[in-house]
């Protein structure tokens, strides 16, 4: 037992503590309050949301349903962001040569690795999850022992069945994908395939206030009954069951137990797979060239090289990517029901009734969605010293970093485009306009990514995913990104009812073009000085 506490510590204080960050001195409170500020913006918009839902259903005395919801909304959260972060936690880590040569049985270090995973998504629950507690306290009928009690257990237990499904596919995802020569590549298609999956299905569900608000009773019987979870917690609330409450924690041990014994049976099997190299032919030398590149090329290139061969960071960074190419298509193939889906979620606003403002918006959808800067610093991990010993300004370090993003968002934004253009017949000077958006939108993001990472880098991860999707740096980018990008959409919903859409393109044009020129001025002046102090 003291060697799994050990080893637990072990793990907390190297792999998950994502708010670890190693820069300057004097900082500490900044460091501190930007993931408590953004913390507590979740908190707050999830707080107003289950307000919202109170309000209606409070009046029928259905405020019960909410709590079944929000409970199968959290898991399915999990379940969708934990299936392309499993994978690199439980597969092929950094530690793995140090873990499987000591004497400690396999299972033992896959639990470990999920217990992480756990108290990651622990934390990440919370946030969601206690936000609708509070509210009904107010709303609810049923507030009492058994209503904290359950609640209690429910916050501990509710990301144990979500993490195992996550792990399981996570698994199945890596083992076939390891069979193949292109690893990653396989990966990342079953991957996106799974998501668009998810995403289609909860697109295509009414899932309003005013449907719930008229089919609650049905809503909440179905969540109850495929959900073991939400019908056991509003079972709980409503009438206390000691019994029960045994039976749904051991269940939840039960299911952790069993998600580790089949890991463990083909761990190895599938880490080998994983770690090996595989090559389809033979190569013979003969003559040889030496090509030579640009600072810049080799710089760039090395960049793509580390997108592209990160699975998790493909997905997450270059998931807006593929949404917007979705969006491209279904506006080519069915333009009426796009414009009528997409008012539904901006009612009354005619935001997307003009082409060119449709085409923009777009853009600023993608542009903040897709944050490939946040996580290039920390990616650098251990080789950041290398990095920095080069002789090379660390502008042109920096720059290059920018510049790999540009490459990787501008050639897919304008293929999008010119489909567009061709759909809408729109005129040149708003389509030079909307290819120069098309960079230096992205370009804002890009340039808030990168000095975000360099103040809060994670160098000491043990693997991608926690770079990824458990560091400070992508946390706080990518809720910049959507604060950025909802009230780019606000203003631009204004705008556009009082001049003409060229004009419009000029102005915010203009705008982002000032926004990237203080960004670079941030970068010159305060980042440089940052990324020259950082070491591991």
């Amino acid at each position: 037992m003291k060697k799994i506490i050990s080893l637990i510590k072990a793990a907390m204080s190297s792999d998950m503590n994502i708010f670890k960050i190693k820069q300057a001195k004097g900082n500490n409170k900044s460091n501190k309050s930007l993931p408590f500020f953004l913390a507590c913006c979740i908190m707050f918009m999830m707080w107003g949301l289950s307000n919202q839902f109170f309000e209606k259903l409070a009046p029928m005395h259905l405020e019960t349903i909410v709590l079944s919801l929000f409970v199968f909304g959290v898991s399915i959260f999990t379940i969708v962001e934990g299936i392309y972060k499993s994978g690199p936690l439980l597969f092929n880590c950094k530690d793995d040569q140090l873990l499987l040569s000591l004497p400690i049985e396999r299972k033992t270090i896959i639990f470990i690795r999920i217990f992480k995973f756990y108290v990651f998504e622990l934390i990440f629950n919370s946030l969601f999850f206690i936000p609708m507690i509070l509210p009904y306290i107010r709303w609810g009928e049923n507030v009492g022992f058994s209503f904290y009690i359950a609640s209690i257990f429910m916050i501990i237990l509710l990301p144990i069945i979500p993490i195992a499904i996550s792990c399981l596919i996570g698994a199945i995802s890596m083992s076939i994908s390891s069979r193949f020569k292109y690893k990653n590549l396989v990966q990342i298609i079953m991957t996106t395939i799974v998501l668009l999956g998810m995403l289609f299905v909860s697109y295509n569900m009414d899932n309003s206030i005013e449907y719930l608000a008229q089919h609650a009773t049905s809503v909440n019987d179905l969540i109850t009954k495929i959900y073991y979870p939400a019908g056991v917690y509003v079972s709980l609330v409503e009438k206390f069951d000691l019994l029960q409450l045994l039976l749904f924690i051991f269940v939840n041990c039960i299911v952790l137990i069993i998600t580790i014994l089949i890991i463990n049976k083909y761990y190895f099997q599938v880490n080998s797979r994983v770690k090996k190299v595989t090559t389809g032919k033979k190569t013979k030398i003969e003559d040889m060239t030496i090509k030579t590149r640009s600072v810049y090329q080799s710089l760039v290139r090395k960049e793509l090289n580390t997108f592209f061969k990160t699975p998790v960071f493909i997905v997450n960074a270059g998931f807006g990517l593929v949404l917007y190419l979705i969006a491209t298509v279904s506006i080519v193939i069915k333009y009426d029901g796009f414009v009528k889906a997409m008012n539904d979620f901006v009612p009354d606003s005619g935001l997307f009734d003009n082409h060119t403002v449709l085409i923009l918006v777009l853009i600023i959808i993608t542009g903040f969605m897709t944050s490939i800067t946040s996580s290039v610093i920390s990616l650098e991990g251990r080789n950041i010293n290398i990095l920095k010993s080069l002789p090379l300004k660390t502008e042109t370090i920096l720059f290059s970093k920018i510049l790999s993003g540009l490459v990787i968002t501008t050639p897919v934004l304008v293929v999008g485009l010119i489909i567009l253009f061709i759909k809408f017949k729109i005129g040149i000077l708003e389509m030079i306009l909307l290819i120069v958006l098309s960079i230096i939108i992205p370009l804002v993001s890009h340039n808030i990514g990168i000095i975000i990472n360099i103040q809060n880098p994670k160098l000491d991860a043990e693997n991608s995913a926690e770079v990824v999707k458990q560091s400070t740096s992508s946390f706080a980018a990518t809720m910049l990104g959507m604060i950025f990008m909802v009230i780019s959409i606000i203003l631009i919903n204004g705008l556009s009812h009082i001049m003409t859409p060229l004009l419009l393109l000029l102005l915010v044009t203009g705008f982002f073009l000032i926004v990237n020129l203080i960004l670079y001025w941030y970068l010159i002046k305060t980042s440089v000085r940052i990324f020259n102090k950082l070491t591991v």
